[in-house]
């Protein structure tokens, strides 16, 4: 089981859109953390499995709280809740006042997280991939201890200079704070969301600009700026959304990233140069 993580510099787009995405069509089990440091709307946005609402009594924050403890997977797949769609989340944090408090409880978490294998409270006993939703980083992420965690981290931009400009400078400093102390980095690349009207050069342009900043940078794919399809994860009702182009879009990037996850933990990561 492996951990993909998304996120986006200054000006990028919906990193939370794209993790709902990756875990309603994830082809194994998958577990979406949700991590964004400035706090988590996916309560609000995504109904439980039963129709209703989701418990914002559990998820990250007792999760962080009981971290000086110690944690293990069993407590991160107790603090998860089964949503429509099959996949299950453990809900983020109100705001920045919390992420900054939990500490060294990032630490923990990371650790819990690597390798995923615990029971429900259902009683079923869960191993899946975990997919986290890490927000906008910043210069000095409070959550680095569960980026460098990661085995692939995912950087969303867009192709408008501005945003790659951003994203080019989030790369450079990524390369070194995501270096583990065996000198490895997770797999590290970027995937360009498409605005109506732009060319496909303009996408390409983009990602030649960012995998200059070393070749340890990926290209990992394109999505859509489709608001209709992203509907589906605002509560909006949208018919046939499988025949979306977020979605149509959304199978390949996501049959990628799974694909190239190791077969264990302790698969061997690239470094950078």
């Amino acid at each position: 089981m492996g951990v993909v993580t998304f996120l986006s510099a200054k000006g990028s787009p919906g990193v939370t859109t794209t993790a709902l995405l990756a875990a309603a069509l994830w082809p194994r089990p998958a577990l979406l953390l949700e991590a964004d440091p400035a706090g988590g709307d996916v309560a609000a946005r995504v109904p439980a499995a039963d129709g209703g609402l989701l418990d914002t009594s559990r998820g990250l924050l007792p999760l962080l709280t009981a971290a000086r403890r110690g944690l293990d997977a069993a407590a991160v797949v107790e603090q998860s809740q089964p949503v429509a769609g099959g996949s299950r989340v453990v809900l983020g944090l109100t705001g920045p006042e919390q992420a900054a408090a939990a500490g060294r409880g990032w630490a923990a978490l990371a650790a819990a997280v690597g390798d995923l294998d615990g029971s429900t409270t259902d009683g079923d006993v869960l191993s899946a991939d975990v997919l986290v939703d890490a927000g906008r980083v910043g210069a000095a992420p409070v959550h680095l201890d569960l980026l460098r965690a990661s085995d692939c981290v995912v950087l969303l931009v867009r192709a408008d200079a501005a945003a790659v400009l951003h994203a080019r400078d989030r790369l450079r400093h990524l390369g070194n704070a995501l270096r583990r102390r065996d000198g490895l980095l997770p797999r590290t690349g970027v995937v360009v969301v498409g605005d109506p009207g732009r060319r496909p050069a303009d996408a390409g342009s983009a990602v030649e600009v960012l995998r200059a900043v070393g070749p340890w940078v990926e290209d990992l794919g394109r999505l859509p700026h489709d608001p209709a399809g992203a509907g589906v994860f605002a509560g909006a009702p949208v018919s046939r959304p499988e025949r979306t182009a977020l979605v149509r879009a959304g199978r390949t990037l996501v049959g990628g990233l799974a694909a190239a996850l190791p077969a264990s933990s302790g698969t061997e990561r690239g470094s950078a140069a």
